[in-house]
Order: structure tokens, then sequence, then C-alpha cells
């Protein structure tokens, strides 16, 4: 089955309304695997962020920003690109040979034709340049290993080879940690910080990416559940320290001030919620919740909270605009910029979209953990419908709460009108075929 997709228009790239001088650089930080709700600056129970939270006292909050997928490379497609994954042009997600079409517009690209000299240090598998994400970049390094130390150290070599390029022209440096990603192993002492008195076998070592709990091979009790959950916590206070190792060393550089700022992460994860287990499995907020924090140079329009929805995809034409620089068309986001302004009826009543693709190809590295149906949501103005493609039993309508489980209800049923609405604006958003077109009916549920 083939979804149908908007074309990516053809067009040049901007020209830059700002001088080199006149620009700030841009540092791009992306978490792997980080639900919001587990960032201390959240509301978390436990201090997991202290760092972060620290830092971004002089910056921008968004209460609640939604991931365009569950999983790494449409996730970070849609987040570099402005555009909703079904709206590249990859023919299959979730093959190994999947990439980025060279026509897509990434923001390295924006930027570098924007006079800005780029640079990416990844550390993980889906983000790397043989799947496209190395387009516009002047560097594009693998680290060493997956920890965030040696994410680090690249960027503070890469720090040390290049003082004077810094000192006169504007940086874009794009960072992805891949902690707190599987395995949940997080080094000494952060393995015992939140749990030292589990005994019992599931170990992050048994418990690996999840496989055997997913198959029901392990079935989890509610202690294993709460060390699992101890030690993913673990894995996100090791990241704050290394972030704060990060912003120590860009401060002693000069570069941390007159920098914009952005940390935010792929996706989330799951630890049981709708019997669902890491992520690449649904599109509930569980996986699709994330943080995103903006810090502007300076600290200017630091401490504000913006509770107005937004996406992943409004991240690229943000940055452009608060640059001075126009954004390409064709984008599914939009910039940020009125909410900074404090204008939230500007973006309000917005409607945010998710998607996951179907794998039935059981050679397929995902098919273990993804759907058999091609999965679309829509959420506006606190409702949430998630449609599972030629699979209306599957399709549910939700009341979102403020705190996990966000989806508890499945209200189909209650609202068949506001269900019907919602189920035509996802068809005819995401344009699917024409023999979808037809209204939910309770009688299927």
């Amino acid at each position: 089955m083939v979804l149908a997709i908007a074309p990516r228009p053809s067009e040049a790239l901007p020209t830059p309304r700002l001088t080199n001088t006149d620009q700030p650089h841009i540092i791009f930080i992306v978490v792997d695997a980080l639900r919001a709700d587990h960032v201390s600056a959240y509301g978390y129970g436990r201090p997991t962020t202290p760092t972060l939270d620290a830092f971004m006292t002089d910056g921008v909050r968004f209460a609640e920003a939604t991931s365009a997928s569950p999983w790494t490379l449409p996730s970070n497609a849609a987040l570099l690109t402005g555009r909703l994954p079904s709206r590249i042009r990859v023919r299959d997600w979730a093959s190994l040979k999947a990439r980025l079409p060279e026509e897509e517009m990434m923001l390295a690209e924006v930027l570098q034709t924007a006079g800005y000299q780029t640079t990416g240090i990844v550390s993980a598998y889906f983000v790397r340049s043989q799947f496209g994400f190395g387009q516009g970049f002047d560097q594009y390094q693998v680290t060493s290993s997956e920890l965030a130390e040696d994410v680090n150290q690249a960027a503070f070599d890469w720090l040390d080879t290049n003082r004077d390029n810094i000192q006169s022209k504007p940086q874009f440096l794009l960072l992805y940690y891949y902690d707190p990603h599987t395995w949940y192993d997080p080094p000494p002492p952060y393995d015992t910080l939140y749990d030292s008195t589990y005994i019992g076998s599931l170990t992050g070592e048994v418990y690996q990416h999840g496989q055997q709990v997913v198959s029901g091979e392990i079935v989890p009790t509610e202690r294993d559940i709460e060390h699992l959950i101890a030690l993913y916590d673990g894995e996100i206070t090791y990241w704050d320290v290394q972030f704060g190792r990060l912003l120590d060393r860009l401060s002693a550089e000069g570069m941390l001030d007159n920098s914009l700022v952005i940390v935010t992460a792929d996706h989330g994860q799951m630890f049981g919620e709708h019997g669902k287990w890491v992520h690449r499995n649904s599109l509930y907020e569980e996986v699709l919740r994330v943080p995103l924090f903006l810090r502007m140079p300076n600290g200017m329009s630091g401490g504000e909270v913006v509770e107005t929805p937004v996406s992943h995809v409004d991240v690229f034409p943000t940055v452009l605009d608060l640059i001075g620089l126009p954004a390409p068309a064709g984008l599914d986001g939009v910039s940020l910029r009125p909410l900074l302004e404090g204008q939230p009826e500007a973006l309000s009543n917005r409607s945010i979209y998710a998607e996951m693709h179907a794998e039935t190809d059981p050679a397929s590295p995902g098919y273990w953990i993804a759907p058999r149906h091609e999965l679309r949501s829509v959420k506006v103005d606190g409702w949430k419908y998630i449609l599972e493609f030629q699979n209306p039993s599957g399709d549910a309508l939700y009341q979102v709460e403020p705190v996990t489980v966000y989806e508890p209800d499945n209200l189909i049923i209650e609202y068949p009108e506001l269900a019907g609405e919602l189920y035509n604006q996802l068809y005819k958003w995401f344009r699917l075929p024409t023999h979808f077109d037809y209204l939910p009916s309770v009688l299927d549920q």
C-alpha cells in the first residue's frame, strides 16, 4: 500500500537577510528517547535534569511539544526538514536502505547557504549520513561510541580545531546524544542513583531493547518496571551531567552567550502504558510528547513557559525566523515566534499531526515492534484521534489527560460526531486514498 503524499516544490534556497556578523551561533541538541514527563522541568518527581533546568531558566520551555513520529529516522527527518514524514519521498522508512532525497531541503543546507559553517556530531545509527542526514553539513561525524561523554569529546575536539572559525563565522552545531535510549545501562553511580535495592533479574542487560518483554517471554512485575524506570532516569541524569560539561566548555570558548540553543528529543519511551514498551509501536503521547527548550542569545525572553501545543516540524521555520531568514515553501511547520512574543492566540486551536508507518515484512529490523497498519493521529483542543488505516476497529478518540496515562479511555462511541470530524480531517490532511473515504462507525467498535 502506498499513501498519497504532497510533492516537494522545487525552489532556490532563500537569501539571508542578515549579515554574518549579525547572526548568532545555533546549537541544536537532540537527546534520543527522552520523554518529556521524565524531565524535572516538566514536573517529574525526580531531579533528573538539574543542569538543563537551570540553564533554561533563561530560556523558553514548550509545555506540550509533539514529535511527528515515534522513532528515530522519520522523527529526525521531520525535525530537520519541517515536513511530516509522509510528505518526504522515502519509499520505505523501515528499510536500511532508506534515504532522504537530495531535493529535500534540510535545515543545515539553508544555514550553509546563509553563511553558516555547519557541523554535525551524532551517536545514533539511524541519523548517520547514509540515511541522508549529512546533507548541508561541512562536517558530519559519527562518534566512537554512543556514550554522551564521547559526543562531548568529539565536540571538544571540534572546538580545539575551529577557534578561528568560531570567531569569524556563525556556526550551526548539531549534537545528537543517544542516552537514554535502550539498553538502560547508565555508568556508575547513575546505575543505582534512583534504585539501589533491586534484587530482581530484569536488568538493563536482560531487558536490552525490550524484545523479550514485547514478545511476552518476560512479563515484568511492578517492581521490575520500577527498576527499569530508575535505570532510564539514571541515563537521563548521566546525560544531564554531560550536558553541563558541554555548557562549561562552550562558555569558556566564548561561544555560549551569542548562541541560539535548542534542546529536544526525537521521541519518548513507554514502560507498559497501553501494554506497550520502548517506542516505534504506536501514536500514544508517551512516545510522542517530547521536551522542547529554546534559549535566545544572552538569555533574552528567558523564563517563559509556552502552553500552546506545538510540533517538531515547527522548529525548522522557527529557527530561520529568529535569525532573519525566510522559510522555504512547502513546510508543514510554522514559526513559533508569535508565541515567544506573547501572542498565543496566533496559533490557538491548531491541529498537531503524527504518523507511524506499518511494517509487514518479517525481514524488517523493526518488524518485532512496529504496527501492521498505517497509523495517523491528530490532536486539537485537548482531543486526539488515532486512526488505523484499513482497520476501523482500531480507531480511537481520546480526551488527552495532563499526565500519563495521557489517553485513558477510548470515547469514540460516546462522541461519534467529533470522531467523524477528526477522521475526515486526517483524511484530508494526509491525502489518503479515495477508497478510505468513509466515516468511522460505532458499530465497528
